[in-house]
């Protein structure tokens, strides 16, 4: 596992933790399991140990292939050949995410104070990490981030994919910069300023679906690869889609996700559009998911994770591709279970000076 630290002194860091190994677990006659087992531990690095977990469904003990990855690489690949091997077969906790799963075996969380002892082998590694702070305080200190925005000159609302063209504004240390063609190729003024300030942090508008992806496309017509990530990992890039949830086809836009560096589109991120950049800080600290998938995703899914940390926790199982259905429920079930997280019945009257919370 890959972390990124930012020393007192100022320094930033690339770190290995070796001692990661994530785990998944399998429910099937046992037979089969200690087969599987076999056959694993001939594909690769694996652990594969019979274990006593407890059902999510009933609250149940049940015995399960405990199947222990040496390299997370290879987490979601032997995965997939479990499910292929026997569809039999039940999984759990094979399809969440290697982050949070980190966090929640080291105690840790993202952008959270720590004491980390290295040691030097192929390169620096993880010996011991101790989280220092705490998800839930109400007054934290957050890393000193060096930031970089992007956008385009003009209206901020129109998505330049729509035919909005003008000169890129680059801010840092309160210095605004407009970059434009005419006086050299904009993707090399955006390299100078990489490699001038280097930042932790871009923010960015249209930076997902447009900025980014145009600046990498004239870089490498220019013959050279924009400096975005701190290492030697290609930039993480997804495609767009469409989909349906509670009745609506909704859109989500494409993302452009960086290694060593954060950054966040404000035009792609519903919380950090509605609650700033501290509101995602908020929600990535106490739902232990990376910033840059927090600020792509819905705090549904936020607190899914936060739900599924408190399972890991308790031993109990997390099915994997969570889509099991409701039981049927008398109607009068189903009014007394169905009533949301939590109803107050107001006062009747009327008052002033009335706050309203909303999940």
């Amino acid at each position: 596992m890959t972390l990124w630290l930012i020393q007192p002194n100022q320094k930033r860091l690339r770190l290995i933790d070796p001692s990661f190994h994530p785990r998944f677990y399998v429910q099937g006659a046992e037979p089969r399991l200690r087969q599987l087992g076999l056959e694993l531990a001939a594909r690769a690095r694996v652990h594969c140990a019979m274990a006593e977990k407890f059902s999510i469904w009933d609250g149940q003990p049940v015995r399960v292939l405990e199947v222990t990855v040496h390299h997370p690489v290879q987490f979601a690949s032997i995965a997939r050949f479990v499910r292929r091997y026997d569809t039999r077969f039940t999984l759990y906790n094979s399809d969440l995410m290697l982050a949070p799963l980190y966090c929640w075996e080291k105690n840790v969380f993202p952008l959270a104070l720590v004491d980390v002892e290295t040691a030097r082998q192929d390169g620096p590694v993880i010996r011991a990490i101790e989280c220092r702070d705490d998800e839930w305080a109400l007054d934290y200190e957050l890393p000193p981030l060096r930031t970089l925005q992007l956008r385009l000159e003009g209206l901020s609302l129109v998505d330049p994919q729509h035919g909005r063209r003008g000169a890129l504004l680059a801010e840092i240390d309160g210095e605004e910069q407009v970059l434009e063609d005419s006086d050299q190729p904009v993707a090399v003024g955006v390299e100078r300023l990489l490699r001038a300030h280097d930042p932790d942090l871009i923010v960015t508008e249209w930076g997902d679906s447009t900025l980014l992806p145009s600046l990498m496309r004239q870089a490498q017509r220019l013959g050279f690869e924009l400096s975005l990530n701190r290492d030697r990992t290609p930039v993480g890039r997804s495609r767009s889609r469409s989909y349906m949830s509670y009745g609506r086809i909704l859109y989500k836009g494409s993302s452009t996700t960086l290694s060593g560096r954060l950054h966040v589109d404000l035009r792609n991120s519903f919380i950090a559009h509605q609650c700033e950049l501290d509101g995602l800080w908020e929600l990535a600290r106490i739902t232990k998911l990376p910033v840059q998938y927090s600020a792509r995703t819905s705090t549904g899914t936020g607190i899914s994770y936060m739900q599924m940390e408190t399972a890991y926790r308790d031993g109990t199982l997390i099915p994997a591709q969570k889509a099991e259905p409701e039981s049927p429920k008398h109607p009068g079930e189903l009014l007394l279970a169905d009533r949301g997280g939590l109803v107050f019945p107001p006062r009747l009257g009327f008052f002033e000076n009335v706050a309203e919370l909303d999940f």
